[in-house]
C-alpha cells in the first residue's frame, strides 16, 4: 500500500511539474495584424509583404522565416540609409522583444517576396507561413493591395 501511495505521489509530483513548466513557456503569444502585400506589375520580380508581429510574452522572440506557394524564396530585409542610398539588406532574423512589436512597412522591415510563378491581383489573398524561434509558426493571409488599408485582420 506505501509503495502505491509513494507511485502516486511521484506522478503527481511530476504531472506538477510538468504542468509549471508548461504554463512558463510560451506557446502562442504571438499576435499578427494586418498582414498586406503590395500591389505589384504583372512582370514583377519580387513583391513586399508587410505586417505588424506583436510579442506578448515574456521573452524576446525572432522571426526566423517566412515560406509561401508559388514564390522561388522569401527573405526577411530591412531598408536602411548607407553611403546616401537607400538599400535592401536580407537579415537572418527579425528580433521582436518581449511585450513589443516589430512593425514591417514600406521602408523599413519586410518579407520580400521572389519570383513569384503568377504575380497575385489585388484584392487576392496569400497564404504566408511565419517561422519563430520558440517553435510556433503561424499561418495567416496577406491581402493584395496598392496601400495598407489597414483591413485590421489578426492572426
Amino acid at each position: 500500500m506505501n509503495k502505491m501511495i509513494s507511485s502516486l505521489m511521484i506522478v503527481l509530483s511530476l504531472s506538477i511539474i510538468t504542468q509549471a513548466c508548461s504554463m512558463s513557456h510560451d506557446t502562442d503569444n504571438i499576435t499578427v495584424y494586418n498582414p498586406w502585400i503590395r500591389l505589384a506589375p504583372p512582370n514583377a520580380p519580387a513583391l513586399g509583404a508587410f505586417m505588424e508581429i506583436h510579442n506578448n510574452s515574456n521573452h524576446d522572440i525572432k522571426l526566423l522565416s517566412a515560406n509561401a506557394s508559388g514564390y522561388k524564396r522569401l527573405e526577411l530585409h530591412k531598408t536602411e540609409y548607407k553611403n546616401g542610398m537607400m538599400k535592401m539588406i536580407k537579415q537572418d532574423f527579425m528580433p521582436i522583444l518581449a511585450h513589443n512589436k516589430l512593425v514591417l512597412k514600406p521602408g523599413s522591415w519586410h518579407i520580400m517576396m521572389i519570383n513569384p510563378e503568377l504575380v497575385p491581383s489585388e484584392e487576392e489573398d496569400v497564404i504566408i507561413e511565419l517561422v519563430f524561434s520558440n517553435d510556433l509558426s503561424k499561418t495567416l493571409h496577406a491581402k493584395v493591395s496598392k496601400d495598407n488599408m489597414m483591413n485590421h485582420h489578426e492572426y
